[in-house]
Formats: structure tokens, sequence, C-alpha cells
């Protein structure tokens, strides 16, 4: 007996019509009774809203209503048979696998497997595992075994990996004994197991709800109970030789259908961004005829979600995700990611990712009452001394106080995931199970939340992810854990949870994004589709290692053909059955890469294929944005524009600047206020290396004891040299200790370079009759007084060295220059006649304070990369030059004075950047 087989006209959405059909099937006088009904649907998501509008429907008739059983396919073949024995869990069959590997034959291994992990990478190892176990579970579920590959090599001309699956399945047959050890069973297996031998058997109704596409060992279970089967095949029945007799799509009927689609459906822009944008457009241009929960966004790459979550709530429309959310994405996961990390390598980089996770900021607050602050201890102190690892503290206890309070509750807080000795502590991986969840508990504990709160639903259904985890952990039987450290356990943990994903809590009353495959049975009238795009719609592999497409095909696996023509089908469903259908293809992905069009956009007639391409390819940006707009609608638009705030009057006047914040003025008036009024910077941990200031400042400390040291004057090179050396040694201990970062002994080396042709340049200085008079001046509290007709304004900063000729009495001012590049005077502190920067001609001001009144010229010392261009480079500037700079001078000091620090600079200058997105550069083109 065949199955049989009912169709559903797609002129509306398929479920109401699924709806109907089973109250006209299962309707005896004021009672719908469907407690023998299994109805199996293509996701779990569109069997909760079956029961919804079967809910929905009864009680609008008042009747008795028994609910159905609702499964998706993956669950039908447990409900087909009775297994008789326990199911091995994720854990155990990979586990399993990977102990085969790690047992078989080595003699065999070099040909197949030529890259083996080490014998202590478990890790690694669960990696391989991993990787066969998929093989076997796809093939499983369609009915085969590795068996079946070789014969299908044996009969394939050309086919040269034989002799692999031929090794590949004397793993399978040792992978399937030693779970028979375990009196387990692999689900894929006893599914076959009660195929061959007749087990499958039901008294229920099995009701088959759209399912398009369903695997081999599917349709052998159902072919034992095809009596009992029906299946509901949305597609009118005029069609019904493009469905076979389980009610799936033939994939030869579908690949060269043609999709009735009109170009005023679609939409082509560039990326996230703008796709967004135009779901927003879109739905501006429904003028209020749908509600926001009679539209529905598909979303084929959940990648562009952010994008458009965040463009739909600027305009005050709210969203629910039926996609749900990775759980590589959630607080906890990334929490765990971080704990393996530092146990693993100890880094201070991986210490700074650790307690800067929000939970373990709120811990350590609560734990230790300190305020979060302690974060820019530890970035101070980490751009300070740029330490490999923590443990041995450098300069004073108030750099670090806290910082190594911090440290010291981390370290107590993992000690049971740490080694107790020199030697990592190793037990069995189920071991690690109550070690890691009592890690997690003791964080957690205390933790309290607003019930309503999105961020507390995320978490516990993420812990609830997790515990689920740990469980299956601990059920492993001893013979298959592996001796494992805790790294290597949580490491092993997390690759099994980055598979998972959790569904987070929404609103009714909002716009739902659903996933393509879900699209088809979803029951809004109003749909828009985004990233219609090859690799997203239709999803296509073009390589696989061990199963590729022609394989697949001859297989009967789902490949590139099937693929295709089941999206072909789902694309004609949804432009038949929904009132509005809009499309939309991006460019480019999030990356920036190009994308293509789908190939479902051009199944159509020749004719109209021409015309779409050229539309697609040609020249004009906008060839599909035809979209209509009405005066209501459901989204408001947002300004494009940045209307910001000036800063408000100042409480306190500037009174004092620095001589070389007046670069930060001429650059742009609010970056200075950020930096040199509300005292902004920006301090972080990402440095591997001494950035540029901290790489001048060490050389800028050698020069000043060298200028205060009693050879100061000295004229022997080596002399010079080798206190230099000593002194570069001295400081480097001090402020990085003893070990140190590989890139930071490489530029110590650099400055050894620097510092040793520095000697020889001030040698040869020297014996021109050239003095260090001064070093590091004017010292302590003392500022040159400017005053403009609004005011006066204390000037202060610090003169590298002022030397002095005794032969000839001239004097010079030296700001020192590390920078890589040789730089002058006049291309740093002017453009054209344009001052961009006033230090060397106001120090000029600040040696008056120490009593030289003396004509004095202004000059750098350059310390470059090369050293071979080292050496003074002395400012040309006239008189007049020089009485222009004071002019700019007053002009800043009397700007400064009336506080104009507003608009920004627009174009944004090119120092200050750190200030960018406080000045919105580049948020809106």
């Amino acid at each position: 007996m065949a199955i049989t087989r009912t169709f559903l006209d797609w002129t509306q959405p398929a479920l109401p019509l699924v709806v109907n059909w089973l109250l006209g099937k299962y309707l005896t006088s004021q009672t719908v009774d469907m407690g023998n009904v299994c109805a199996i649907m293509p996701g779990s998501r569109a069997g909760r809203r079956l029961l919804e509008l079967l809910v929905s429907a009864a009680q609008q008739r008042n009747l008795i209503f028994v609910p159905p059983t609702i499964a998706t396919m993956g669950r039908l073949p447990e409900l087909l048979y009775e297994s008789k024995r326990p199911f091995a869990n994720q854990w155990v069959q990979q586990l399993t696998w990977m102990q085969v590997l790690r047992e078989m034959d080595t003699n065999a291994t070099p040909l197949y497997l030529p890259r083996l992990p080490a014998e202590d990478d478990w890790v690694g190892w669960l990696g391989l595992a991993r990787l066969l176990w998929r093989q076997h579970r796809e093939l499983a579920g369609d009915g085969w075994d590795f068996e079946h590959v070789v014969a299908y090599g044996r009969r394939t001309p050309g086919f040269v990996e034989t002799g692999r699956w031929r090794f590949l399945r004397q793993l399978q047959i040792a992978y399937l004994r030693k779970l028979d050890d375990c009196q387990l069973w692999d689900r894929q297996t006893a599914r076959l197991y009660a195929i061959g031998h007749h087990e499958c058997h039901t008294d229920n109704d099995i009701v088959l709800v759209a399912t398009a596409d369903m695997n081999r060992a599917t349709r052998l279970m159902l072919d034992q109970v095809t009596d009992r089967v029906t299946a509901l095949i949305f597609a009118p029945e005029a069609l019904s030789s493009r469905f076979d007799e389980y009610g799936c799509i033939v994939p030869d009927a579908w690949v060269d259908v043609s999709i009735d689609l009109q170009d005023t459906q679609m939409k082509l822009v560039d990326g996230p961004a703008q796709q967004a944008e135009a779901v927003a457009k879109t739905m501006l241009g429904y003028g209020g005829y749908f509600r926001p929960d009679e539209i529905t966004i598909g979303i084929p790459d959940d990648s562009i979600i952010p994008w458009i979550q965040n463009r739909l709530r600027q305009s005050g429309v709210t969203t629910r995700s039926a996609v749900g959310r990775s759980l590589t994405q959630t607080p906890i996961y990334r929490l765990l990611d971080a704990v393996e990390n530092y146990l693993e390598r100890s880094r201070v980089e991986s210490f700074a990712a650790l307690i800067r996770h929000p939970h373990v900021v709120d811990w350590l607050t609560k734990h230790l009452s300190l305020p979060p602050d302690y974060l820019i201890q530890f970035d101070e102190y980490y751009n300070e001394h740029l330490p490999p690892w923590l443990g041995t503290w450098l300069g004073p206890l108030v750099q670090h106080e806290k910082i190594k309070q911090v440290h010291a509750a981390i370290n107590d807080w993992l000690q049971p995931l740490r080694s107790k000795s020199e030697t990592r502590e190793i037990r069995k991986l189920d071991a690690w199970s109550d070690v890691i969840s009592n890690t997690l508990s003791r964080l957690y504990v205390g933790v309290v939340k607003e019930r309503g709160d999105p961020a507390l639903h995320a978490h516990l259904a993420a812990s609830s992810q997790i515990r689920d985890v740990l469980l299956e952990m601990q059920d492993i039987p001893d013979n298959l854990s592996p001796p494992v450290t805790a790294p290597q356990a949580i490491r092993m943990m997390l690759d099994v949870l980055a598979s998972l994903r959790i569904q987070l809590s929404t609103q009714e009353d909002a716009v739902e994004l659903l996933g393509w495959l879900e699209l088809p049975l979803d029951t809004s009238p109003a749909l828009i589709v985004t990233s219609l795009n090859e690799q997203f719609v239709p999803e296509s592999l073009d390589s696989d290692l061990f199963l590729p497409n022609q394989m697949r095909h001859e297989l009967q696996l789902v490949d590139n053909t099937r693929r295709y023509a089941r999206d072909a089908y789902a694309l004609s469903a949804l432009t038949n059955s929904r009132r509005q259908c809009d499309l939309i293809v991006a460019r480019q992905d999030r990356d920036g890469n190009p994308l293509k069009p789908s190939r479902l956009l051009f199944a159509t007639d020749r004719i109209t294929i021409a015309h779409r391409a050229i539309k697609i390819f040609g020249p004009t940006r906008d060839a599909f944005d035809s979209l209509a707009t009405g005066s209501e609608h459901p989204v408001k638009q947002p300004s494009d524009t940045w209307e910001g705030k000036p800063p408000a009057d100042l409480e306190c006047p500037v009174s004092t600047m620095s001589v070389t914040s007046f670069r930060s003025y001429l650059a742009c008036p609010y970056r200075f206020y950020l930096r040199h009024v509300l005292g902004l910077k920006s301090v972080d941990d990402s440095h591997r290396e001494m950035d540029a200031p901290r790489f001048g400042s060490l050389m800028h400390e050698v020069l000043c004891r060298f200028g205060r040291s009693e050879i100061h004057n000295a004229v022997e090179p080596d002399r010079i040299h080798h206190f230099l050396d000593d002194e570069l040694t001295r400081c480097v201990r001090q402020w990085f200790g003893l070990e140190r970062l590989a890139a930071v002994n490489i530029q110590i080396a650099q400055i050894r370079r620097r510092l040793e042709a520095f000697a020889h340049w001030q040698a040869s200085w020297a014996l021109q009759g050239w003095r260090i008079l001064h070093t590091e001046v004017p010292s302590g509290n003392r500022h040159f007084p400017w005053t403009v007709d609004a005011g006066t304004i204390q000037l202060r900063g610090c003169i590298d060295r002022i030397d002095h000729n005794e032969q000839t009495g001239a004097w010079i001012i030296f700001d020192y220059k590390t920078s890589d590049r040789v730089s002058n005077p006049e291309n740093t502190h002017r453009t054209g006649k344009k001052w961009i920067d006033l230090q060397l001609p106001l120090y000029r001001h600040l040696v008056q304070l120490l009593g030289i009144d003396a004509p004095i010229s202004l000059a750098y010392l350059l310390l470059p990369k090369n050293t071979q261009q080292t050496g003074d480079a002395v400012a040309r500037w006239s008189a007049d030059d020089l009485r222009s700079a004071d002019e700019k001078v007053d002009e800043v000091v009397a700007a400064i004075l009336d506080e104009q620090f507003w608009p920004p600079a627009s174009p944004p200058p090119r120092i200050l950047t750190e200030y960018g997105a406080l000045c919105n550069e580049g948020v809106f083109g």
C-alpha cells in the first residue's frame, strides 16, 4: 500500500490549510481527538506554530481538543521502532571514534592519515574523531555504511579513494564493536538494524507536513508503515509529477523550473548596512497595510541580524529572532573560552581577556569590594612594564596594588583547575565535569538579575545547555574517558558547545526574523527575504574532503542538485502563498567580499534572464529600487545627519597649557577639548611591544641621565657609548624586569644601535665646543605667562636639552626625535606658511625662566632607524616667521580663553585619531 498524498494549494500560507485538513479529518461531533496522530514537521518552530493554530481554532469553535504528537523529521525514526539498548550520547560516540583512531594499525596510517596529533594532544585527536563521526552520521542517516562507498569506488572508473574508504571501514567496524562492548547503540546504526529486521511499526497516524526532503533511511522506515502515513504536500495538484511517493520533491523536476518573479520585488544593495536600510524602506513602502506581527524577515545569512535589528530599533520597530543565537556568542561560553586560554598559557593577554569579562568584573567587584577601575590600573601597569605574564611585580606598590589583589583572586578561584605542582594535573575527562561545574557555580553564586531582563533569559538558556553537556560528560564510560588536563577538558567541551544554539525571549507584537528553511511554513502574509545570494540560497558545497558532489549524487545523499531543487521549491511556494514577497540581493558580505546573486533569480525565460542580468551587473547602482512609499507606515525614518552638541561652559576656565597641546588645538578644537580639558585618554592592553611614545620615553630617559652625568661633555665616543649602554640596561631592568616580551627585546637592541650612533655624533659635537648646560628644564612647577586681551594662560613645557658653545657663545635648544623617519622642524611645524605646531617657537620663551636672554637656535636632535641620518636639524625660521608664530599663539590662547572648542575639524585630522568615535567619524559616510 502506498503513502497517501494530499495536495494543499499554495495560494495562501500552508499551516492554516493544514489546520483545516486536520480538523476536517479528526472532528467528531464537538471533539477533535488527535491523540493517535503524529504530525511530522520540517522544523520545531513550525511545530509550535501548528499547535498554536490548532488550539486557537478549537477555542473559536468551542471544541474539545486532544492535541497530536508533534515532532520534527529528525525524531520520526525513534517513533517507529523500539531500541533494545540505550543510545550512546554525542560525547561517547566521538570518544569511541577517538579511541579507535588511537588504536589503529600504524602501518596503514601514513598512507591514509599522514598527519596525526601528538600522543597527548587529546583535543587534536578528538577533532580528527569528530571528522569521521560526521561522515558516519551522514552516511548512516541515508542507510549506508563505509562499505557502500567502497562498492561505489569499485564500479566507478577513475575513483582513487577506494583504499582510503576500505581503511575507514575497518575503523567503523571497530567503532561499532566498542560501542557494543559498552552495551550501547549508535543511533544511526540502530535505525539501520530496525530497517533490516523489519521492526518498524506504529499504531498512530503519521502526517508528514510539507516535508520537501528526507533521507533514505527514513524513507525505508516509512516503507514498513505506509498504510498509516499521509503526506500533506504544499503545492497545487497540477504539480503532482514534481513530487515523489513520500511527498518530497523530485530534484530533477525542480532543476529547470521557472520561478515567476517580478523586478519590482527585488532590490540590489551593497553590504549588510544597506540590506538593513532596504528592509526598513520596504516596510516603509507597505504604508501601514501590515501590522509588525504580520511581517516576517527571512535571514539566509544570520551574520547580518545585528544590522537589521539595530536599524529597525532606530525606527521604533521591535524584532524577535527565531534564528536564535549561537552559544559561542553568549557570555558564559566566552568565559569558559577565556578560562581555558588563561589556564593553558598564563600569558598576560589571556589574563587581561579574563578580567575584562563582564561576569568576572561583577564577581571581582563583589568579592574584593574593588571598583571596576582596577582595569584602568591594569592597563596602565601593562603599558608601563609590558610583562609577558604576571607574578613578578615591577615599580612601586601603588602602581599594582589593586591588580595584584585581582591576580590572587583569579588564581584562587581557578585553583581547582590548576596543577598543584610544576606538572599539570591530569584526570579522566568525566572527572573534570564536577570541577568545572563547581568553578562556574562559585563565580555565579549570588548573581541576581531582574526576571524580565533579556540577558538573564539568555544566560539561563546558555547555562542549561552547558549543564546538559557537563551531565553527558559524567556518563562517559571509564574505558572511553581520556586522561586530560583541565584546559583540554574545557576545550573539548567548548568544541561540543560550539554547534549549539539558544532561543532568546521574544515579544508577541514584533517583526519576526526567520531562517531560510523555516520560511515555507511561516504564516505571515508579508515577507522580506534578505541575502538572496549564492552560498546562502541555494547553498552549495563545491568541495568535500570525503564526499565530493558526484559521490553524493551516486549515493543519493544531499548534493548541490538537491539543494538547488529544495530552494527552488521553497522560493516558488513563498512567492505564490504570500500577498507581499520582497527580495533583497547583496553585492558584498560583511567583510566586503563580493557576492553573486542567487541563481534562482535567473530561473526564468531567456529574455527575462538577459534583461535581469543587465540590471544586476550593469552600472546602475539601484537597478531594482522601485519600491513604493506611503504616508502611514510602521517604521520611522531616522535622521542621517549628526547634530552634535557643543561643550557646555567650563566651570573652571583653562588656566595652563603645555606647549605641545597647541598642535592639538590647531588640528581640532573639539579633540583638544576632549584630551586637554576633559583629560580623556585611550589606554588598553593591545600593545605587544613598546608603542612610539614609550619607545621614545625610554631613549629620552637614557639621554637625560647622560646629560646630567659627569661625562656629559666627554669627547670619546666609546666612553659615551659604554655609559649609555649601561644606563639603558639599568632602565630596562627597572621598567621591564628580567623577563620580557621578545618584541621588546628586539626594540631594546634597536635602541642600543641608535644610542651608539648618538655617541659618535655627541663626541663630534663636543669637539666643536658645545657643552650641555641644561637637561629636562625648566624643572619644578615653573610656568611662563602668556597674556592676551582676554586674559592670561600659564605655559608649561619640558625642554629636552639646551647647549652652549664656549667658543662662539651661541645657544641651541634640542628636542629629541626618535621616530623611525627623519623630519625637520619646518615640515612638522608648518604647512606652507600655516602653523600647525608651535612647540619649538614657544621654547624660546620658556628659556627666559632659566635666565637665558640671548638669541637661541631651535633644532631637532634626530635619532632615526637609519643611524646614518643621526644628527641635528636646525630650524631656519626668520624673525618674521617667529613673529607670525607668536601671533598664532595669541590667536589660540584667545580662542581657548573664549572656550571656542566647537565644531570638530572636518575632514578629521591625522592626529588624535583615538577620538574619532566620539566625533562620529565615519558613522554617516
